[in-house]
């Protein structure tokens, strides 16, 4: 069925539209509003044992949970008022988490009775989604700034610096841009289909799929409808 969130207590944890910041640790997920304002007490939740303790803090990231050690999968998760599991982020500053910590919490999930096609995964990490940029200060710096980062050969496109000869490079955002939010460029797909998803990517990696493509990618082009041409290439 659908997940539960629950606190130390026992009482369901909404989140909220902002979510609360998590790590999985010795198969145990830990949860707790993220603070950034000093003086504010976050809520620590030890959502799998009544044994967790609330944790006062003048900040609370994800590093605060166990003074930045390693940790099995971390992020973001956001419930709804009764306090049933809709998002979860693998977004954290300080782990950084890949795939392997995705795969991780879906376990733990799938472990204790979640299904996953119940909440929804974010994966424009996994899929490489680039940020779009927008202005600094708002509507009204960006029309006043409108024009003054423009070449005559070359425009900038999130990040990407494409000159008048079709290369593209990759160049800083203009000063007066700045990137998106991750929240606010979410690539959200349902929790049972990233895993299978990167469990058939794992297959895929242990037969070499990936190398033999790349194989074939490196072929001329005038080259690839041959199948006789691939075939040998791939074999070798």
């Amino acid at each position: 069925g659908t997940g539960i969130i629950i606190d130390q207590n026992g009482n369901p944890v909404s989140t909220g539209k902002e979510g609360w910041i998590f790590i999985l640790r010795d198969h145990v997920l830990y949860g707790s509003r993220k603070v950034t304002a000093p003086g504010s007490t976050p809520e620590v939740s030890n959502s799998a044992s009544p044994a967790g303790e609330a944790t006062s803090k003048s900040r609370f990231h994800h590093s605060s949970f166990f003074g930045g050690k390693a940790v099995a999968s971390a992020g973001i998760f956001l419930t709804n008022e009764q306090g049933r599991l809709t998002r979860m982020y693998p977004h954290s500053g300080h782990y950084r988490p890949g795939e392997a910590h995705m795969q991780r919490a879906l376990f733990f999930f799938q472990q204790h009775g979640v299904e996953l096609s119940t909440f929804s995964v974010d994966m424009q990490q996994i899929f490489k989604v680039c940020r779009k940029l927008s202005p600094k200060g708002g509507d009204d710096n960006a029309k006043s700034e409108k024009g003054k980062n423009k070449e005559n050969d070359a425009t900038i496109d999130n990040g990407k610096h494409q000159q008048a000869n079709g290369q593209v490079k990759h160049a800083p955002p203009p000063q007066n841009m700045k990137k998106s939010k991750k929240t606010d460029c979410l690539h959200l797909m349902g929790g049972l289909e990233v895993a299978c998803f990167l469990a058939h990517k794992a297959i895929m990696i242990k037969f070499g799929v990936f190398h033999q493509i790349h194989k074939i990618r490196r072929i001329p082009k005038e080259s690839r409808s041959s199948v006789s041409v691939i075939i040998s290439v791939v074999n070798n």
